[in-house]
């Protein structure tokens, strides 16, 4: 009979990574993450031309945003959470990339809402490709106490994708718009935005071919022993439910406060400060990218070491301090810096700081996680915290500022109440999970 130990000790020698590889991998993966980003938010730029164009009203628009993409890209998670566990993860996403950057082009062809529906539906679907498989292959090539940073460095593809969604994409609306509605052969007349989509889109299918320089990794700790029966991840997820419960809803807190600031930070700054549009988007693209990049990157550096020396809820307890400097800097940001930009922009430049989460919540999960329920375990956490964020956020804020205040002049005081309740919320389920957390980490250890 193998002993864990034997398994362990075979399973590192068959999989060990030069740290040159390793990051490599991780390069192309980013690569792959701001593309999946930028074909994700580009339509949010183009809302007005496709209203003229389509005839659509605001709620159809918003429906393209959010449940056309969100819903088929949070729900297809879970089957392809189920392939990422059985197949090679690499061909995963080089087939989900393929078909999420055929069907963000499909877009640009659409000559009616059905048509742009249908494409959106697609761009998810293919999307939900990537986060499982890529979360799983970064657990294989690197050991749990760089695990954290990887997938930060991972998880920066966010913000770079949307910094470049927002810079290249206005710069093509405005090119196409001073060239005009374009002919193409066998194709027809398109209008600016619809080449938008094609140029944005299409190239996707070729970058998706450089999955194939990536190694496959032998997944590491298929079983913590090979002779006992496989009870199925839903025992696995009973069995440890106060953690699941505490680090699926803690996070998932998080993401409801980083959609909610996301949709209304902009509105508070123009209804308070009396700022442009154009005024808002160059603030809070800077703060963006200058303090939500680095966040990604310093939150998975810093449990890593943490992590390393032994604290083995680390990522969860990082969060536990980071929830209630971030309801500090909120307090700050939304009511004492009454008109008050060089007060409101550190305060908030802070709150970007802290708020990226994903390094930090996947490592643990991926560490704590048999490899052979990954896939499953990163897909359900993805459908999670993007519902919660997604359906709970914006919302959120706009039910307090119209049921409660009554007032849209106060939405501060909304964003304020948000970040309060939430962020005290997660804090406490982030310590109430550090005992669960640490049990998990150690019987993987």
């Amino acid at each position: 009979m193998r002993t864990v130990d034997t398994v362990a000790a075979e399973t590192d020698v068959q999989s060990a990574v030069s740290p040159r590889i390793a990051w490599f991998s991780v390069t192309i993966l980013l690569l792959v993450a701001i593309m999946s980003y930028l074909d994700r938010q580009i339509i949010s730029l183009m809302v007005e031309p496709i209203k003229a164009s389509l005839g659509v009203s605001d709620f159809e628009i918003g429906l393209l945003q959010g449940v056309a993409f969100g819903l088929f890209y949070a729900v297809f998670g879970l089957p392809i959470g189920w392939l990422v566990d059985r197949y090679s993860r690499r061909k995963i996403i080089y087939f989900g990339m393929t078909l999420w950057s055929l069907a963000a082009g499909a877009c640009g062809l659409a000559s009616t809402y059905t048509h742009l529906l249908l494409a959106r539906f697609g761009v998810g679907v293919g999307e939900a490709s990537l986060s499982p498989a890529a979360y799983s292959m970064i657990a294989d090539l690197f050991p749990p106490r760089r695990l954290a940073l990887a997938l930060g460095v991972f998880a920066t593809g966010s913000s770079i994708g949307g910094a470049l969604a927002y810079m290249a994409g206005g710069a093509l609306i405005a090119k196409f718009e001073a060239m005009g509605a374009m002919a193409l052969p066998g194709v027809g007349v398109l209008e600016p935005w619809q080449l938008v989509f094609l140029v944005t889109g299409l190239p996707g299918v070729g970058i998706a071919a450089l999955m194939f320089l990536v190694p496959e990794p032998v997944r590491r700790h298929r079983k913590l022993d090979l002779d006992a029966p496989d009870r199925g991840v839903m025992h696995f997820l009973l069995a440890n439910r106060r953690y699941f419960i505490c680090h699926f809803l803690g996070f998932g807190l998080v993401a409801v406060m980083a959609y909610g600031t996301a949709a209304w930070a902009p509105a508070m700054l123009m209804r308070r400060y009396g700022l442009g549009v154009a005024e808002v988007g160059i603030i809070l693209g800077t703060v963006g990218a200058l303090s939500g990049i680095p966040g990604f990157i310093f939150g998975g550096w810093f449990v890593d070491r943490w992590f390393a020396r032994g604290q083995r809820d680390a990522h969860l307890r990082y969060f536990v301090y980071a929830c209630l400097i971030g309801v500090a800097m909120a307090i700050i940001a939304f009511q004492l810096a009454d008109g008050i930009l060089w007060l409101f922009i550190p305060a908030y430049a802070l709150l970007h700081f802290l708020q990226p989460f994903t390094g930090p919540a996947v490592a643990h999960l991926q560490i704590v996680t048999p490899n052979e329920y990954r896939g499953r375990i990163s897909a359900l956490f993805v459908l999670v915290f993007n519902l919660m964020g997604m359906c709970l956020g914006p919302p959120s804020v706009a039910f307090i500022t119209t049921f409660v205040l009554h007032d849209p002049m106060q939405v501060h005081w909304s964003l304020t109440i948000m970040y309060v309740v939430v962020g005290l919320c997660a804090a406490a389920l982030f310590r109430l999970a550090l005992a669960p957390a640490r049990r998990a980490a150690e019987a993987v250890a």
